[in-house]
């Protein structure tokens, strides 16, 4: 598996390990270490971080080294099989119905013509190697370091503004579920093939809300039309620099404010796969920890706890003081 150490690396790791032997690598690992822990491997599981979202990105057609590396490893050790976790954002944000594997593919943003191109590259130069691609939906879990937390951190001061109050439905999958498709996909997949893989159907008004109840606050959510939220994010990321974090930009608006429904009931068929978290309610439990130690969050809660508690009014007999 190579992504250890990454949020959703980590996950995959956990899912795998309860059903197969995991051998977990970094994605900057020297080539005697990646050449020595493929060697013998018959599947290679591929979701280490290639390129930020959080970040303002340039669309390069150039593969990811990392992505490189593992493909002329796995080569030469006579891998069979590699599992490459892409992303269901390569349909682009602006489908406004139910999208399946059939659906036309039409990156907009930067991130999402990246990761096309990854899966473009890969299917075109992986020679025997067979490849198998999963595209998850929106993924969260614990140590996801892009939308939540920031999120949080705005509801935690006071109110969190989305475009539309939040509102779009959108398809979630949690991060281990990930890892039980991967594990589907290296046994049941098919060379070639391009899976997308969901969990349920909410939107993120409910993910905040929850999330903040969870940790102990109620959050507001406020709602922004579209077209200013656009113009907005639009005006930070002219001022910002390439490679340098943007929020909350372009790409992070169509996200949290455009419907993206996916249905992988073809993968589910074909991979005989189903996930099993299917609510955030069912996860959050296991989130809460670390959303309290979230640093903004930690410090709202540790400074609430220290504001004085209110007077208590007086009591018994006589007249109430003036």
């Amino acid at each position: 598996m190579i992504g250890a150490g990454e949020f959703l690396g980590t996950h995959v790791t956990r899912a795998l390990a309860s059903e197969v032997p995991v051998i977990e690598l970094h994605a900057d690992a020297d080539e005697e270490t990646l050449a020595d822990a493929i060697s013998g491997v018959e599947v290679v599981v591929f979701c280490a971080q290639t390129a930020s979202p959080a970040r303002r990105l340039r669309y390069r057609r150039r593969p990811p080294p990392a992505l490189q590396r593992a493909v002329e490893a796995a080569r030469r050790a006579h891998v069979r099989r590699l599992v490459h976790v892409s992303t269901a954002d390569v349909f682009g944000p602006d489908h406004f119905a139910r999208v399946t594997e059939h659906s036309p593919v039409k990156p907009v943003h930067a991130y999402e013509r990246i990761k096309l191109f990854e899966e473009e590259w890969l299917l075109d130069t992986a020679g025997d190697l067979e490849v198998v691609i999963v595209r998850p939906a929106r993924i969260f879990g614990e140590g996801e370091d892009w939308l939540l937390p920031r999120l949080m951190a705005a509801a935690v001061r006071g109110r969190v503004w989305l475009p539309g109050g939040g509102k779009a439905t959108q398809t979630f999958v949690g991060a281990e579920d990930v890892g039980r498709a991967c594990l589907a996909a290296s046994d049941r997949g098919r060379p070639g093939h391009r899976y997308l893989v969901g969990g349920f159907d909410s939107t993120w008004r409910d993910f905040v809300t929850s999330s903040a109840r969870a940790v102990g606050f109620a959050a507001e959510i406020g709602a922004i039309p579209y077209d200013l939220a656009y113009l907005w994010a639009l005006g930070l990321e002219t001022v910002t620099a390439q490679g340098a974090a943007v929020w909350p930009g372009v790409y992070a608006l169509d996200v949290l404010g455009k419907p993206h429904h996916y249905d992988d009931s073809h993968s589910r068929r074909e991979l005989t796969w189903s996930p099993s978290i299917g609510s955030f309610e069912q996860e959050l439990p296991a989130m809460a920890r670390w959303l309290t130690q979230l640093p903004v969050v930690a410090a709202a809660l540790a400074e609430s706890l220290q504001r004085p508690l209110p007077a208590e009014p007086a009591s018994g007999r006589g007249h109430p003081p003036r």
